[in-house]
């Protein structure tokens, strides 16, 4: 939770130095090299990129751990942007991410048309 609380607060870099391990494992496709200098590269890159960051929301809806795993539901809302849930799934080691995975899915902006 501290993680995110980080995050969401635009301490990215912070929470990466003082929670990944040096040997961190990424597996989003869009992270550079997949490893935690991939991972600041694009923080520092969304700071430059997306001024309104710092308008963003994160609201955590569910945390669940089991093992050393530890699984997060967010709800995020970034100002021109349609809301996203998020699922993160990060593995832990002495108190250090060392592996995540993730998915995003737009909200539907549609409304359920009526049945016919």
């Amino acid at each position: 939770m501290k993680i995110c609380a980080l995050f969401e607060q635009q301490r990215g870099m912070e929470a990466a130095e003082r929670y990944f391990s040096p040997d961190y494992l990424e597996h989003n496709p869009d992270i550079p090299g997949g490893n935690l200098e991939g991972f600041k590269q694009v923080l520092v890159r969304e700071r430059m990129d997306r001024p309104g960051l710092r308008d963003v929301r994160l609201k955590v809806l569910n945390v669940v751990a089991e093992g050393d795993h530890v699984c997060v539901h967010m709800w995020c809302e970034e100002p021109g942007s349609p809301p996203l849930r998020i699922l993160e799934l990060y593995r832990v080691e002495d108190g250090k991410v060392v592996e995540h995975w993730d998915a995003m899915r737009v909200e539907d902006q549609l409304p359920i048309p009526a049945s016919a």
